[in-house]
């Protein structure tokens, strides 16, 4: 129901308390907004508060995702609205790390600068670190490794090093750990509102030297840079067939003729940049992506970039090997869905 000066607001908002709860669930909330009103996001969590008592947020440090995307306390709702929508999901920053609805343990943080970099940090260094908090948590790594060391700590690194720090080859070591460093970074900016570190990230990746590797990771390495065959799909028509468009970026492509089915990962990158360096999280990485498209129930999935097609059609194999599970999904170019459209439109 909607007013002149008022507008409804959904909401699902996420629940979990470590100490009663064994899996987290979410409950749904309504509320009438009045436009005139420019409230924050932590007034739309008190409002919560005052319907559910169970709801919990930390009042210092108030970090949180909508939408999947990290934003604060201070976020303005008229903002959010304009670019989500009114209809809201809540989320901890990472769910794995709450420990009471919004309450997330946010020790490993201040572990890390300690741990990678606080040898090698001025005072100046510390202070410039602890604004890079929502960056931390806003990570596209830790969904997938867990022990990475974040985000955060490599702007931090790339800014030591522009700075003239004397350490520079002992910082670029700290945060090349073959398992939770820079090699399991590929970065996108998750945050509502905030700077993107796209350049930077790839500016600190040229001045790193890939450490020694296992012959596990070798021979795969050697396996994706030789020569494979594309697996080819023979597809005439849509009929009976449910396609969804992969994108990788924060582009919207429209397509006239053909409902697509939606998935979470279409605008997110899946391996691809990190093949080489990190081919073992890059399956998982691409797994997730096809995993997605297919479980959202499709089976055709077209590729906006022709390059995308043939990276994920090469390693197609590859991938259901790592997962575990057959992806029946039948790939294609946007270009031929364009093509298979164009009868339909006639």
């Amino acid at each position: 129901m909607t007013f002149e000066n008022q507008f409804e607001l959904e909401i699902r908002a996420f629940f979990f308390n470590a100490d009663t709860d064994y899996l987290p669930y979410y409950k749904n909330f309504s509320f009438v907004i009045d436009k005139t009103k420019d409230i924050t996001l932590k007034e739309i969590l008190q409002m919560i508060k005052e319907k559910n008592r169970s709801f919990s947020y930390p009042e210092k440090d108030l970090l949180f995702r909508v939408n999947d995307l990290v934003v604060t306390g201070d976020e303005k709702l008229s903002t959010v609205v304009d670019r989500l929508g009114t209809k809201l999901v809540i989320d901890p920053v990472l769910e794995y790390r709450s420990d009471n609805g919004l309450v997330i343990n946010n020790h490993d943080f201040m572990h890390q600068f300690r741990r990678v970099l606080g040898h090698y940090a001025s005072k100046e260094d510390l202070e410039y670190y602890l604004k890079l908090y929502p960056v931390h948590y806003a990570s596209e790594t830790f969904n997938y490794d867990r022990e990475y060391i974040g985000d955060a700590i490599l702007i931090l690194a790339h800014k030591m090093i522009q700075d003239g720090n004397p350490h520079k080859e002992q910082i670029l070591q700290a945060i090349n750990g073959e398992f939770d460093g820079i090699l399991c970074c590929e970065y996108e900016n998750n945050l509502f509102d905030g700077t993107d570190y796209t350049d930077t990230i790839n500016e600190l990746k040229s001045m790193v030297t890939m450490p020694p590797l296992n012959n596990d990771i070798c021979e795969t390495i050697v396996k994706f840079i030789m020569p494979k065959k594309s697996k080819s799909y023979d597809i005439n028509s849509l009929e009976n067939e449910a396609v969804a468009l992969y994108i990788g970026d924060k582009t919207d492509i429209k397509v006239d003729g053909v409902e697509l089915v939606e998935f979470d990962m279409s605008h997110k990158l899946a391996g691809q940049t990190i093949l080489s360096s990190n081919p073992t999280l890059a399956y998982k990485k691409a797994g997730k992506m096809l995993l997605d498209a297919l479980d959202s129930g499709a089976t055709i999935l077209a590729f906006a970039k022709d390059e995308d097609l043939e990276i994920f059609s090469s390693i197609h194999s590859d991938v259901e090997r790592a997962v575990g599970r057959d992806i029946e999904l039948k790939l294609i170019s946007l270009a031929k869905l364009k093509e298979l459209i164009q009868p339909v439109e006639a």
